[in-house]
This record gives C-alpha cells, structure tokens and sequence, in this order.
C-alpha cells in the first residue's frame, strides 16, 4: 500500500523523458524508478522486519516447539514475577540481546533514506 501511494507521487513526465531517449519498459524500471523507489521499499522492508521481529500472538499460535519460539515469547516465558528473587539482570540482558539485530538492520539501512529523495527529479 505504502509503495503504490509513493509510486503515485512519481511524475508522468519522468516515464516519457525516458522513452523520448530510447528507453524501453525495462530500461526504464531499472535505470529511472528502481533509483527513486530504493529508499522506499528499504523503508517498507525495514518495517516488515521489525513488525515480524517483535511478533508475539502468531509465533505463540503456530510454534508448538519450545525451542523454535522467537526472542519476545522467550522473553516473556523467562519472567516469573511469582518468585521472591526475580532475576531483573537476565531479563534486561536477553531484552537487549533480542534489540541487537533489530538495531543491526536500522543502521545499516539507515543511509539508504535520504538518498533516494535526491536520485530522480524534474527541474522545474
């Protein structure tokens, strides 16, 4: 949904510029859209990530395998606030332990954000 909106955005006059200079269809997918659409399907992949990432009904439905769960139900199944000396140092070292990759992935697709808003363009 979040690409065809910004696809939407694209002007027409970009697709005809590029068949003026002898472009075909896949030219001009590759040599004049994949560059402005790069930091938008980073953007939507990065978030796709993250949503999947910190999933905790499905994987809680579907995984019937203790070892297969995910960080945030393992997570979750290691608090049991019923015990008088709950381990709060273990707790937040596996929660800082499941954010690394999700952190990992931000940052390097960090520059990729900006770049694309200057990739393509009309002069006016």
């Amino acid at each position: 949904m979040y690409v065809v909106q910004f696809l939407r955005t694209i002007p027409g006059e970009l697709d005809e510029a590029a068949t003026i200079d002898g472009c075909n269809s896949f030219k001009i997918l590759i040599k004049v859209l994949l560059p402005i659409l790069k930091p938008t399907l980073i953007t939507v992949a990065l978030f796709q990530f993250m949503w999947t990432f910190t999933e905790f009904q499905g994987p809680l439905i579907y995984i019937s395998s203790v070892e297969k769960y995910p960080v945030s139900i393992a997570l979750r199944m290691a608090m049991d606030t019923t015990s008088v000396d709950f381990s709060w140092n273990k707790n937040i070292a596996m929660s800082i332990i499941g954010l690394i990759p999700s952190i990992v992935v931000y940052f390097s697709a960090q520059k990729h954000f900006i770049g694309g808003s200057t990739a393509g363009g009309i002069k006016g």
